[in-house]
């Protein structure tokens, strides 16, 4: 009764924030998944595989306002990671939001991802609520730990002695959350909760936004086959947003359909840039799922249309065919740096870092270290709570590749027991290539060439 009351509350009207109420001030709930000493053996392996943390955020700091990481640690934060960046200068493009709706936010995920009748889609979600110290993601207080647990992260992000010994407490950066559109019928334009993996509503990035301004950058997510997706696009522009999310993939559209042309005209007039993920995606495919949309090669409908697009994960995982030659099969990545190297789209066309130094992509990410023609064209990512599952990222193969260094790997695994948002960042200043190439630290910070998020009388 619940699944199904959750469902008939999904933000369907086409005025954005019209009767939408939820609030986290008066809600927020904190505290760690923790494993007790009757605990299943799956929740011991979903513990492992999922955040295994050791401390909270808060750790960072004791009581008397000192900072108990080991003086090497220390040292690396100093003089290689925030030496040339302050962190509060952070702009992250990637971070992703999500619930399960029964607090009010309108958020849905997939039944499957709640019955062991598919238990590779239920163990997956619970491995990346365990990441997220979400201990009740089918119950009614996943919506509230989730965004509760990023916040807590947020704000405890460094302590600022380190960087400055004259500042006290903790300092941080800005972070734009992804909202998730649904998939959409390309004939009547109605909304396809069967064929939806996820759904979170614009409106609940903007309300976290405007609850939250010093931490958050609201995010739009518009999917073109639905029946108001212009209008929503002027809403969003509107309440201040400046970027649009796409998962093809998973919402079920062909970017280089003709049909969509009017949409990317209306994202070139208001001035807005679109996040899209590039390559395979394997996560999000408990309803629709069709990695060949996820070719880089047909962005280039909106590219001639003149849309920026920033690439999410700079497309660094799958195959996908090359409509350019004979559609052989082709690794994802090796198309989009052809579309990077195009004369025509420098300065329309982005990557974005998040999920680069996953386990899989990590030979794709010592090339975009060593090719530095593509750095400022690159902007950071966490993709949140992604590079929180503990599997995901191997400091040890990074080492392997001689990207970062043994004492560098120490330093890095005694920060993701503690923050991983702090471990990202420092994961990303440390890389090198063979010959010492680093990514710079403006591609931290919010891009020039990327459209400024626009002022609303809530900022």
């Amino acid at each position: 009764i619940l699944r199904l009351q959750r469902r008939l509350n999904m933000a369907t009207n086409s005025s954005l924030m019209k009767n939408y109420n939820f609030r986290i001030r008066e809600n927020c709930l904190s505290g760690p998944p923790s494993l007790t000493s009757n605990c299943s053996w799956v929740e011991y392996i979903v513990f492992k595989l999922g955040g295994n943390f050791s401390y909270e955020p808060e750790d960072l700091l004791d009581n008397e306002g000192v900072c108990p990481l080991s003086p090497a640690t220390q040292q690396i934060l100093r003089e290689k990671v925030f030496h040339d960046l302050d962190p509060r200068d952070i702009v992250d493009y990637h971070c992703h939001i999500m619930g399960n709706g029964f607090t009010g936010s309108q958020c849905y995920m997939h039944d499957c991802y709640y019955t062991w009748r598919y238990p590779l889609q239920k163990l997956k979600a619970m491995v990346f609520s365990n990441a997220a110290q979400v201990t009740d993601y089918d119950d009614k207080f996943g919506d509230i730990q989730y965004i509760s647990r990023f916040i807590r992260l947020i704000k405890h992000f460094v302590p600022a002695g380190i960087i400055n010994p004259s500042m006290t407490g903790f300092i941080h950066g800005r972070y734009n959350l992804l909202p998730f559109d649904a998939v959409y019928d390309a004939v009547t334009g109605e909304q396809d909760v069967n064929l939806t993996s996820m759904y979170v509503p614009n409106e609940y990035s903007i309300q976290l936004a405007n609850e939250f301004p010093e931490l958050f950058n609201p995010v739009g997510s518009v999917n073109p086959h639905r029946h108001d997706a212009l209008d929503i696009l002027e809403q969003l522009s509107q309440h201040g947003v400046n970027i649009v999310l796409w998962l093809p993939n998973a919402m079920g559209m062909d970017p280089s359909d003709e049909t969509f042309v009017p949409f990317y005209n209306k994202i070139k007039e208001l001035d807005m840039i679109m996040l899209v993920h590039g390559g395979s995606d394997n996560i999000l495919n408990a309803g629709f799922h069709d990695n060949s949309l996820g070719n880089p090669l047909l962005l280039r409908r909106a590219l001639d249309c003149g849309v920026k697009i920033i690439t999410a994960h700079c497309a660094s995982a799958g195959y996908a065919a090359d409509i350019d030659n004979d559609n052989r099969s082709v690794p994802c990545f090796e198309l989009w740096l052809r579309l990077m190297k195009e004369e025509k789209y420098k300065g329309q066309l982005f990557g974005d870092m998040s999920q680069i130094c996953a386990v899989h992509r990590v030979p794709n990410l010592k090339q975009i270290l060593e090719d530095t023609e593509l750095h400022d064209r690159l902007v950071y990512g966490s993709d949140y709570p992604i590079h929180a599952v503990n599997v995901v990222v191997h400091t040890s193969r990074l080492q392997r590749f001689g990207m970062i260094t043994s004492e560098e790997k120490v330093c890095l695994d005694e920060l993701f027991q503690y923050n991983c948002l702090l471990f990202d960042v420092a994961c990303k200043r440390l890389l090198r290539g063979s010959g010492g190439e680093k990514l710079p630290a403006d591609m931290f910070k919010n891009h020039s060439l990327i459209p400024a998020r626009k002022t609303t009388p809530h900022d």
